[in-house]
């Protein structure tokens, strides 16, 4: 059988080096903070320090990773070694939110479809009842009609009491009907979409909790930066590619004409260890 425990060690290193390299190194700052070039010579002398200077960090750079080197060797070795579980864990945890959310997702869908149901069959009973009012006061309008035609006749044939008294009937007939309509009307009003219930709530869990995060994706890039040229305010929303930029810089030169952008030259200067 494999023997997988690691017993515990150190790792020894002697500091002396580092004191005496931060003497010289603070030395050196010292002499260049001073350092005035003020003809070619002191600009040769510079020239020689820079290469000690480089020599030196060459120096400390070694010193340095002589000790970090085992241990960044030891954490590369423990971070391997629990990568695996790691790795294991973060995609049960991952699938495992899926699930849950995906369910979520789902009850939320019915309960939005319940809802659109509901309201469509109150739209629906509510359009019905309306109907049903128009179709009385058309009723009423009708029967109304009928008896002031009936008045009219009366009149003509000189009989100006039954006239009369059919008039009256055709004026409260039109009057009953209309009041008919207008209650069944507000009947419709009071037609509300009944709550529904979930079909089956996710259930509470301890430690357990799901919020809204709420995102933007990109859908029109030419749209965003033509409201975005209309309201400078938002231009932060716009990122410049640097990278870009200088890769085309660096390939045109003072032939880069690009507006709203500068090609210039920027001197680097290197120097080797003396």
């Amino acid at each position: 059988m494999t023997d997988s425990t690691n017993t515990q060690g150190s790792v020894a290193y002697d500091a002396s080096d580092a004191v005496v390299l931060a003497g010289k190194a603070q030395r050196m700052l010292t002499s260049a903070q001073s350092f005035v070039i003020d003809s070619p010579t002191m600009y040769e002398l510079a020239a020689a320090d820079l290469q000690k200077v480089k020599g030196l960090s060459k120096d400390v750079e070694e010193k340095r990773t002589a000790i970090t080197g085992p241990l960044n060797q030891a954490v590369k070795a423990v971070n391997d070694l629990f990568r695996a579980p790691k790795e294991y864990l973060a995609s049960a945890e991952t699938a495992l939110k899926g699930a849950m959310l995906t369910y979520d997702r789902e009850q939320q869908r019915k309960a939005e479809e319940a809802r659109r149901e509901a309201e469509r069959v109150a739209r629906e009973e509510r359009q019905r009842i309306e109907a049903e009012a128009r179709e009385t006061a058309r009723r009423a309008q009708e029967e109304a009609d009928r008896i002031a035609k009936e008045a009219a006749d009366a009149a003509a044939a000189g009989d100006a009491a039954k006239a009369a008294e059919l008039q009256q009937q055709a004026s409260d007939t039109a009057a009953a009907g209309a009041a008919q309509a207008e209650t069944i009307a507000m009947e419709a009003e009071m037609v509300t979409a009944a709550p529904m219930p979930v079909a089956t709530a996710a259930p509470k869990v301890a430690g357990l909790s799901t919020r809204q995060n709420w995102k933007a994706r990109l859908t029109d890039k030419m749209a965003l930066i033509a409201f975005i040229a209309q309201h400078p305010e938002h231009q932060h929303l716009l990122d410049v590619n640097q990278s870009a930029l200088n890769q085309l810089a660096k390939a045109q030169k003072d032939a880069m004409r690009l507006p709203g952008v500068e090609a210039y030259p920027d001197a680097v200067m290197s120097a080797r260890a003396a």
